[in-house]
């Protein structure tokens, strides 16, 4: 006789099976639901159907839930959400055996895409309340995260300038309009090139052999659209411009080149908590410190006693900034900073040149001053040139400039910032802190884009993305407490 067990399936149960059963006391699903459950989102904003008419809508802590367990369980798109709500008994136990499809939970997210911050927000001040954040050392830094877009559908300054040449050699006469564009398109941002020109290879293609098939009309009209598309990324201040999602950029991810978003985190480093999360089209961090400071103070009512980052967010402008703002700040120095040019030989580097306040002269190191010549403007600031009038008679003056003209230095509003910065660090406790900045940030980036598999934005938008990033932030502090709460360590009650 077979000891082999085996599925009866004429088997009958006298009472039927429970859920509460099935799903254990410890799951993260029940977590979820305390979490959720100790929100006000009405207060919060999420927006509620006001018509009476049709099928009763699916409340908004419901649909709530399942966006968060499915981002625990790795789930990103609506349409495996809604297969998981009808196979994942957490998930049928969640909503109780209700079934929301894919559409009702992509208008969840569409609808409040905004007020999803808050949520991440509340995970923060629960994470307070636990004792999982110190405020003592935090890490700000940023990834890149590529946007759903084809690299195909893209358009570059480069080629859009070649075509435009080519059709301003072949233009004898003034025409009309050629073809309307298939504006229908759900991805269409409303660029108006041709759509057989929106295709990056057949773009390349058509510039070299194309224009010959085009009658003069057609080449007048689409002059005038390829000059729009030359305004457009004059604009947006970029070489490139994607089809499929305008507010992606081209950024240097590992790598490679491609479209992407820049995800922001400010990380406490006692428990790797999330503190601030924000989404830049900005491939640079030089211009993020200071901003996302601001947000991780509003959330988490305090100022640490110091934030960490690399070389990326160094900025004389955001460090003055932040001196103003009370932010005590280490940002790992550039190699060239504090020496201009920067040279294997430093003895005549900037650094070298000490600034006399009273005289408004630079001294250098050979004992020469440099008298105020001019001001430069700069995109964002004035800056000071002063410049050696002693050249020459100076015995060093090759070796400290090639400049006909003498030697100049240019000293920037934020040069005094950038020096305090620079002797900051020569304290060797400070170096140590910064040494512990990959151990704070980089793990936490690791998680999301290793660990829980995301490496591509599902959503298309700045907006869509900053919301979809506010979850993925929320799914890691959640992770944080989930494991409190497991200890029985933690209550939720604000």
């Amino acid at each position: 006789m077979s000891n082999e067990i085996k599925a009866d399936y004429d088997q009958q149960y006298v009472l039927p099976p429970s859920l509460e059963d099935w799903v254990p006391e410890d799951h993260p699903v029940r977590f979820i639901r305390m979490f959720v459950d100790s929100m006000d989102l009405e207060g919060m904003g999420f927006r509620e159907r006001e018509s009476e008419e049709g099928r009763p809508n699916y409340s908004n802590d419901m649909l709530l839930k399942i966006w968060l367990h499915g981002y625990f369980e790795k789930i990103y798109s609506t349409r495996s959400l809604e297969k998981a709500c009808k196979v994942q008994l957490p998930l049928i136990w969640l909503t109780g055996m209700h079934y929301p499809d894919h559409n009702t939970l992509w208008r969840f997210f569409r609808n409040n895409r905004k007020v999803l911050k808050k949520v991440f927000v509340h995970s923060v001040k629960v994470a307070l309340k636990g004792d999982l954040v110190g405020l003592v050392l935090q890490a700000i830094d940023g990834t890149k995260i590529v946007a759903d877009a084809s690299r195909r559908r893209s358009l570059h300054w480069k080629n859009l300038k070649a075509l435009l040449g080519k059709l301003e050699e072949s233009l004898d006469d003034v025409f009309d309009e050629i073809e309307e564009n298939e504006e229908k398109e759900s991805c269409d941002p409303g660029y108006k090139l041709p759509l057989r020109l929106q295709d990056k290879e057949e773009l390349e293609r058509f510039i070299s052999d194309g224009i010959k098939e085009l009658s003069q009309d057609e080449k007048r009209s689409l002059k005038e659209e390829v000059e729009e598309g030359l305004d457009e990324l004059a604009e947006g201040e970029t070489e490139h411009l994607n089809l499929t999602d305008s507010e992606s950029r081209m950024m240097k991810n590992g790598r490679q080149i491609d479209f992407c978003y820049n995800a922001q985190a400010v990380i406490d480093e006692k428990k790797q908590v999330i503190v601030a999360a924000s989404v830049t089209s900005e491939g640079l961090d030089n211009h993020q410190l200071t901003g996302m400071l601001d947000e991780a103070k509003e959330n988490t009512g305090g100022i640490p006693e110091e934030t960490i980052s690399d070389s990326g967010y160094f900025s004389g402008e955001e460090l003055k900034k932040a001196e103003e703002k009370g932010y005590s700040v280490l940002v790992n120095i550039p190699a060239n900073v504090g020496s201009y040019p920067a040279k294997k030989d430093d003895s005549f580097g900037k650094k070298k040149f000490i600034y006399d306040s009273e005289k408004n002269v630079y001294i250098c190191p050979k004992g020469c001053s440099l008298i105020f010549e001019k001001e430069s403007k700069r995109e964002r600031y004035k800056s000071r040139i002063y410049r050696c009038k002693q050249a020459k008679d100076c015995a060093f003056r090759f070796q400290c400039s090639k400049d006909k003209r003498g030697r100049s230095i240019e000293r920037t509003p934020y040069d005094e910032c950038i020096l305090r910065q620079v002797e900051k660090q020569k304290d060797a406790g400070k170096k140590e802190l910064l040494s512990r900045r990959k151990k704070i940030a980089e793990p936490v980036f690791g998680w999301i884009k290793r660990n829980n598999k995301f490496s591509r934005w599902t959503f298309r938008g700045l907006g869509s993305v900053d919301a979809q990033w506010q979850l993925l932030c929320t799914t890691v502090n959640l992770k944080k407490l989930f494991s409190r709460w497991v200890d029985g360590v933690y209550v939720f009650a604000l």
